[in-house]
C-alpha cells in the first residue's frame, strides 16, 4: 500500500501522464463497480420497503447487509481506482483487486441467509 505521504500527493503530480486509454479504462472500471454498489443499495432499500415477512424485523436482516455491502463496495472502488491510477502513472504493476471476492462472498452470504429466513418465516406462520 502506498505510504501516507505518497497518498496525500495529488494524482496529477505523481509520475508521468499516461496514455489516456489506460486512464479511461480505469475510470470505466470504477464506474462499473459503482453501478454495482448502487444496485446493491437500491436492492436493500427495496427489500426494506417491499418484503413482507410475518416476523417483524426480518426484512431489515435482508436489507441492511445489502446496503452495507453497497457502501463498502463504493468506498473500495474509489480506493482501487486511486491505487490503479497511481500505479499507471508510475508505470508499476497493477495490484490484485479483492473486490470481486468481497462481492461474491457478500452476495452468497446474503442469499443463503435470505433463503433461510424465508423458510423460517414460512414454517413459523
Amino acid at each position: 500500500m502506498a505510504s501516507l505521504a505518497q497518498r496525500e500527493r495529488r494524482l496529477e503530480e505523481v509520475g508521468t501522464e499516461p496514455d489516456p486509454r489506460f486512464t479511461w479504462a480505469n475510470e470505466r472500471t470504477f464506474l462499473a463497480w459503482n453501478r454495482t454498489a448502487l444496485a446493491l443499495i437500491a436492492a436493500g432499500l427495496a427489500a426494506a420497503q417491499f418484503l413482507h415477512f410475518n416476523l417483524h424485523g426480518l426484512r431489515l436482516i435482508v436489507a441492511v447487509p445489502l446496503i452495507l455491502l453497497g457502501a463498502v463496495l463504493a468506498l473500495a472502488s474509489y480506493l482501487h481506482w486511486e491505487d490503479s491510477e497511481r500505479a499507471i502513472r508510475l508505470r508499476q504493476p497493477l495490484r490484485y483487486s479483492w473486490m470481486p471476492r468481497l462481492l461474491t462472498g457478500g452476495i452468497v452470504v446474503i442469499a443463503v441467509c435470505g433463503g433461510i429466513l424465508a423458510i423460517i418465516d414460512r414454517i413459523v406462520h
